[in-house]
């Protein structure tokens, strides 16, 4: 309790005062924020105006031409991963089969020294 009224019946008032608190700093803010502009906000507003429609256009076309390129690529570049990956697996497979190899070989070789 504050000044004998319950908390929760003073939220609302303490929401709408901070309301309109942040409404006067917003005014305040579009009042005297707007006004001044900087040399390099003015640079940006004629460097703005003076782009025209074609130029938009063509820098849109080879953003789009430089995307599709770049999911070609990272399709590519996908396959090519996959390829890699298994012809590890084959080398590996091949190691293996090698050294299985080795092993009969080792284990033939024990057998005709014995049968000598």
């Amino acid at each position: 309790m504050i000044f004998g009224i319950p908390a929760e019946q003073l939220v609302p008032v303490a929401n709408f005062i901070g309301l309109g608190f942040l409404g006067l700093l917003a005014i305040f803010g579009l009042k005297y924020g707007g006004k001044t502009a900087t040399p390099a906000e003015r640079q940006v507003e004629v460097a703005g105006a003076l782009v025209d429609n074609s130029a938009v256009k063509a820098l849109a076309a080879a953003i789009e031409g430089y995307t599709l390129e770049a999911i070609a690529h990272r399709t590519d570049a996908e396959k090519q991963r996959q390829v890699s990956y298994r012809v590890i697996e084959v080398a590996n497979r091949a190691v293996d089969e090698i050294a299985e190899l080795r092993h009969e070989i080792g284990d033939l070789a024990k057998e005709v020294a014995r049968g000598k």
